[in-house]
């Protein structure tokens, strides 16, 4: 298997991986999905891979990274599924800028309305960045650029490398023919609060980064912090801790 496009998320909700798989399935193009965390369940097939560990989300994500073998790498999330021939749409609209410098945005439905273009940096301010919350990204590139700083908990990572790939110059590009569709309200009804709870931790670490006097900067503020691969998969890195799933 060649994947064109490695599908990378943290997840403790094994029962949910099935449907993102079968979501993938009418696509021409190979593609993996590899899903991280302490919760272990079935492989839904050939293409899936679970990672074990016991560390953050955010590093937990970094990890799926470091094991794609895609041309192309996408955070998702494991209550995602993907409108039909997503991957094959998504790979040839990448291509298709002719440059590794850019983000390509799913369009993004969540709990039945579609609120892409309101991810932005500054939420409803159409005048900041366009933000992609289930973004495709170069896989050497990202890896060039670091990798996600491990300064974050759970969100605001992604946000943070598509401010780095913009400061090279990069573009993001909202491709509306491929749409990935989550349900967040149903699949928290565990009672799972890790990124509400610390939000104003992750959002603070993009803000240091990347805003000064309340401007938005087009330089990055700080170095970027990446992971070492030591015990990456059983010790939470970072001077944010960790916190609870």
């Amino acid at each position: 298997m060649n994947p064109k496009i490695s599908f990378c998320a943290s997840s403790i909700r094994p029962h949910l991986w099935a449907n993102m798989y079968n979501s993938l399935c009418d696509n021409n193009l190979d593609w993996e999905m590899i899903m991280v965390g302490p919760y272990v369940g079935s492989a839904p097939g050939p293409r899936f891979k679970h990672i074990y560990a016991t560390v953050k989300p955010a590093q937990c994500y970094e990890i799926a990274f470091r094991n794609a073998s895609g041309e192309l790498i996408t955070w998702t999330a494991d209550d995602s599924v993907y409108s039909s021939r997503a991957v094959d749409t998504m790979y040839r609209f990448f291509k298709s800028f002719n440059t590794n410098k850019l983000v390509t945005a799913f369009r993004t439905v969540e709990d039945g309305r579609d609120i892409t273009e309101v991810h932005r940096f500054r939420g409803k301010d159409m005048s900041s960045p366009r933000m992609a919350p289930f973004g495709v990204v170069d896989r050497k590139l990202f890896n060039e650029l670091g990798g996600y700083d491990k300064r974050f908990l759970c969100g605001q990572s992604e946000n943070d490398v598509v401010m780095r790939i913009l400061e090279i110059g990069g573009s993001v590009e909202l491709c509306n023919e491929a749409k990935a569709i989550a349900s967040h309200l149903e699949a928290h009804r565990d009672g799972t609060k890790f990124r509400t709870d610390n939000y104003h931790i992750d959002r603070k670490a993009l803000e240091e980064a990347w805003v000064l006097d309340r401007v938005i900067q087009t330089k990055r503020l700080s170095s970027v912090q990446s992971y070492e691969n030591e015990n990456i998969t059983t010790i939470t890195q970072g001077e944010n801790g960790g916190g609870q799933w």
